[in-house]
């Protein structure tokens, strides 16, 4: 671990400003590098003055009035920073600071949050590929940080449907997606989507959801690994391909490689169209359920099971055959 002292945290600073161009802003200090300067100076701008940088306030920048009502922009962004985002306030002698952050693999998820950010608030947020070749996305604003920090998520459950959503949208591009391995041996096939974090309230929430949706889970616990820590980690699976289906459908992901993983999945299934089920049924009006079959290019056994047991557990609500 690097040990400093008030000379590199002076070097530092002067790096900082060379590669920003200007002396540096405190929303453009790192969390963790703020507080090394804090503790050996007593605030940012003592420091700058021994480096010899300029010294100025930041511009107050008030988010819209309509950020602070839910919205869906609102609830994906609550269900990221649940997830892997961030938001942290700093607030001392000169002054507060705010900042939501975002740091990814998936370009498309850090853009796509960027994009939710912007809307919400009415603030342009920061995107740039990190030193640790993530895909960063800030926000600097103290109002857009105490909203999410205050925000009690108790409130969910009487949000609208759609917003509550958006909010799990938000935690599964965080901390779930979707399993698929030997799709072609269905013996063999590992088919689900998954959900993982050792927050309990928001394991309850998406119990919730998902008992509104019914939607079919399991769930099941572990030590979590890594970071030494020792609370439980929590994981739900959906496995049934009607459950799958309907989290695509109702939520699904942004990030493109998990929702084409999960259009995978659910393909690799062998299951009929609505419209297919819903035509037998009018053909039959008419005519033996074995013409219905040769009329739909079908198996008889299927239209049987369809026409006299109302077998449906392979019948999805999807237009053209496949998703």
């Amino acid at each position: 671990m690097q040990k400093w002292n008030k000379n590199k945290i002076v070097k530092e600073l002067k790096k900082l400003a060379k590669e920003l161009g200007h002396s540096p802003h405190r929303r453009e200090v790192s969390h963790s590098f703020y507080w090394i300067i804090y503790n050996h100076f007593g605030g940012l701008d003592k420091a700058k003055k021994v480096a010899g940088l300029e010294i100025y306030k930041l511009k107050y920048n008030p988010i819209k009035k309509s950020a602070y009502k839910v919205s869906k922009e609102f609830a994906y962004i609550l269900g990221v920073v649940y997830g892997d985002g961030h938001s942290h306030i700093i607030e001392d002698n000169h002054g507060s600071s705010g900042t939501i952050t975002l740091g990814v693999t998936d370009k498309d998820f850090a853009l796509n949050f960027k994009n939710q950010l912007e809307k919400w608030s009415g603030l342009k947020a920061r995107y740039w590929l990190n030193k640790e070749g993530e895909n960063e996305v800030n926000l600097y604003s103290v109002d857009a940080a105490r909203i999410i920090d205050k925000f009690n998520l108790n409130k969910i459950l009487n949000w609208k449907k759609e917003f509550q959503f958006e909010f799990m949208k938000g935690l599964f591009d965080s901390d779930g997606g979707v399993t698929g391995g030997n799709l072609d041996n269905r013996k063999y096939a590992k088919r689900w989507v998954h959900f993982s974090n050792n927050n309990l309230m928001l394991l309850r929430l998406v119990k919730w959801v998902f008992k509104k949706m019914k939607i079919k889970y399991s769930i099941s616990r572990r030590i979590k690994s890594g970071f030494g820590s020792k609370k439980w980690q929590y994981q739900m699976q959906i496995y049934n391909l009607k459950d799958m289906f309907k989290y695509y459908k109702n939520i699904g992901f942004s990030i493109k490689r998990k929702q084409n993983k999960l259009i995978k999945v659910i393909n690799s299934y062998d299951y009929y169209p609505l419209e297919m089920f819903n035509k037998a049924k009018k053909l039959h009006k008419k005519m033996g359920f074995r013409k219905v079959a040769k009329e739909l290019n079908l198996n008889p056994g299927i239209v049987y099971g369809w026409l006299f047991k109302n077998n449906q557990k392979q019948i999805l609500d999807v237009k053209g055959g496949k998703l």
